[in-house]
């Protein structure tokens, strides 16, 4: 996947991070054994697998609750599925969250009868839930500058707009995640922070100059067009990850441009696991949600 930047600013800034809550986290390693459906594929049995492995973990280091909110993720990329970092709350029951892997998760898949088994390893940092997270509302839209054209569906060639509402005042940042690289589209290139302001019961409509809101200048909003590399369908991932306390985004860098584009600034899928397993240590009220965008070719 590649993301071309129609906006040419580019700025280099430096950010200083403030003092957040310092919150305790843990290094845990499971094992699950995953028994797939007769009609899952063998990329959903991995992702099912993979999810349920970091339930149970956190399951068997915390216990349950009675409610809580869960995301996992996978990549897929011509043909070559890769298990990703997942923020993982719960499958509305487990007293804590997986916050990023150290290892990318393993699977081994044996096939039984007409359905797959699966053994997912998982490896990673967790913390037990401490408080309720915000919940904020992130939209993905289509082509369309407008909430009512949520999708996560895109073709080759779609243009990327994102609706963003909180009840409270705080801090965004948007990652785009493929299978090597984590994308910063938020916030903007020629922005002077580290995340994007957010003000409480305020809708945003982000990366479009048309739909910028008060305060705002229009002049560096970034724009985003999706593109897909060959003929596969590619799976890749949105990150929102927004705070009421201020913080900074990791230190990345723009990607050479290659055929007149412009791309994100962009930092490895490594160091942005680093980056949010220690800025989710110090801050406790740090929410992130994650998102799938699939992007077809254009035939």
């Amino acid at each position: 996947m590649k993301l071309k930047l129609f906006t040419l600013f580019i700025l280099a800034t430096f950010f200083v991070a403030s003092p957040l809550y310092a919150q305790s986290q843990k290094h845990k390693k499971h094992t699950y054994v995953y028994h797939a459906a007769p009609n899952e594929s063998m990329e959903q049995a991995k992702r099912n697998a993979i999810s349920r492995a970091k339930v149970e973990a956190l399951r068997e280091e915390f216990g349950t609750i009675i409610s809580g909110a869960n995301a996992t993720s996978l990549i897929s990329k011509n043909n070559i599925t890769t298990s990703k970092f997942a923020s993982l709350s719960s499958e509305g029951e487990v007293n804590g969250e997986w916050i990023g892997d150290t290892e990318e998760p393993k699977t081994e898949v044996v096939l039984d009868g007409s359905s797959f088994i699966v053994t997912a390893t998982v490896n990673g940092k967790i913390q037990e839930l401490t408080n309720n997270p915000i919940p904020f509302e992130a939209k993905i839209l289509r082509n369309t500058p407008d909430s009512r054209y949520e999708s996560s569906e895109f073709m080759a060639g779609d243009d990327l707009f994102v609706s963003f509402l909180s009840p409270v005042d705080g801090y965004l940042a948007i990652y785009l995640l493929d299978g090597e690289n984590a994308y910063c589209l938020l916030p903007y290139a020629n922005s002077q922070g580290g995340a994007f302001p957010i003000t409480h019961g305020k809708e945003y409509i982000l990366f479009s100059p048309k739909k910028y809101s008060e305060g705002e200048n229009p002049q560096i909003i970034d724009e985003y067009t999706l593109t897909a590399d060959g003929s596969f369908q590619e799976l890749n991932q949105l990150y929102f990850i927004f705070s009421p306390n201020k913080f900074s985004k990791n230190v990345d860098r723009f990607k050479q441009r290659e055929d007149g584009n412009v791309y994100p600034r962009v930092q490895t899928w490594g160091a942005f696991q680093q980056w949010i397993i220690r800025t989710r240590r110090k801050d406790k009220e740090m929410a992130v949600q994650t998102k799938y965008v699939v992007i077809s070719p254009r035939e």
